[in-house]
């Protein structure tokens, strides 16, 4: 399950000194720090049977190595947080990732490796068998660079991401500049406790539209 909360930035500069303020560093242990440089492309069928669901099909190319084959439905509800306005940007839904050298998808490669992932493999199956024998075409882009943290706060374990880069669709671009505050280990509450401090310090708003949902607003199929 993907537990976590977005959080738009009106630039680099912006979204960086936010994490390296003393207000940030002090509110939390972190654990350690990486970045990747990521290109996705967001599958579907062609007549759109993914989009019409909630279901995100995902090829992840990682620092122009290997990929990450990414399954996730659609939202699913979560309890009221502190701060009715966070709650915007934060989702929580079914996520299924496959590690593999392979750069285009397969779905019985996928069901066949995620059977012993933590979320459940009978919901994956009832996603992805429909889609067997039909052809999953790239629909959108997005490329960007992420900065991953991972801190301690409050005993729960999250990981915030800060990216920057570009969400592709119908031959047009709208720029990434965002964090991502996602639940590793405990309570969601701590997810919406970190937007809290971070809201009342930096220049952001939460922002509830993903990534996909960005592309396919470029192409108008939103």
């Amino acid at each position: 399950m993907e537990t976590e909360l977005k959080l738009s930035f009106p630039n680099q500069q912006t979204l960086y000194a936010a994490s390296e303020a003393p207000w940030f560093l002090d509110a939390l242990r972190i654990i350690s720090e990486k970045t990747f440089v990521f290109e996705n492309r967001y599958l579907d069928t062609r007549e759109r049977s993914l989009r019409d669901s909630g279901t995100t099909i995902r090829i992840r190319h990682v620092d122009g190595e290997n990929y990450i084959h990414t399954v996730k439905t659609g939202p699913v509800a979560l309890p009221s947080g502190s701060d009715p306005n966070l709650l915007s940007g934060l989702t929580s839904r079914c996520e299924w990732n496959v590690e593999t050298e392979k750069p285009e998808f397969d779905i019985g490669f996928f069901l066949a490796s995620s059977k012993n992932a933590q979320d459940p493999y009978e919901t994956l199956a009832a996603t992805l068998v429909p889609l067997m024998g039909k052809d999953l075409v790239t629909l959108s882009k997005t490329a960007f660079t992420r900065h991953v943290i991972t801190a301690e706060f409050e005993g729960s374990i999250l990981e915030i991401c800060l990216d920057t880069g570009a969400c592709y669709g119908g031959g047009k671009s709208l720029p990434i500049c965002e964090m991502e505050i996602e639940l590793i280990f405990g309570d969601v509450a701590s997810v919406t406790g970190l937007g809290e401090i971070i809201r009342a310090n930096a220049d952001c708003e939460p922002l509830a539209i993903s990534k996909l949902a960005r592309c396919l607003k470029l192409m108008n199929e939103e």
